[in-house]
């Protein structure tokens, strides 16, 4: 076989351990912490489709930098892509769920805040809450929720009702 069917070879085995964590007895063991790398607390795809990518991004990348041990190189790079890649694609997946949980309920503003026109202090401001004042949130973008009668508040600033 040729030197970069071997690297490919190496790069597919080792991303394919991270993604398929429990084939890999010390991985799937380590399942039961939830650190983002080997397993997530939040639903979704986006830490396999994560360390698919980081793997195959780190294994050419890896490739290319180890001249004199590529296939090395692509196992090293390709381990480290797909750790990295998982543990953004479990970030991704938090941040997903908690702007989901938001949506629907009623909230206390725990200090006063500015309504904004948008989810973001770059936006103008429209009006306010009063701490303790009792908010509607029908959606949230990121660490902001959208409130019923218009406007957005930054979500770090409510509390369950």
């Amino acid at each position: 076989m040729s030197k970069s069917v071997n690297t490919l070879i190496a790069a597919v085995a080792a991303v394919a351990s991270l993604a398929g964590a429990t084939a890999v007895p010390t991985i799937a063991s380590a399942q039961a912490r939830s650190n983002g790398v080997t397993s997530c607390d939040a639903p979704g795809g986006r830490q396999r489709a994560g360390a698919v990518i980081g793997g195959l991004v780190g294994a050419a990348a890896g490739s290319q930098v180890s001249r004199n041990e590529r296939t090395l190189g692509a196992v090293v790079g390709g381990v480290a892509g797909a750790a990295a890649g998982s543990y953004i694609g479990c970030n991704q997946q938090r941040a997903r769920a908690n702007s989901q949980a938001l949506a629907g309920a009623s909230y206390r503003a725990s200090s006063n805040l500015r309504v904004r026109s948008g989810p973001g202090t770059n936006y103008g401001q429209i009006g306010s809450v009063s701490a303790g004042q009792r908010v509607q949130v029908n959606g949230t973008s990121g660490d902001w929720a959208r409130l019923n009668g218009g406007g957005w508040v930054s979500a770090r600033y409510l509390s369950n009702y």
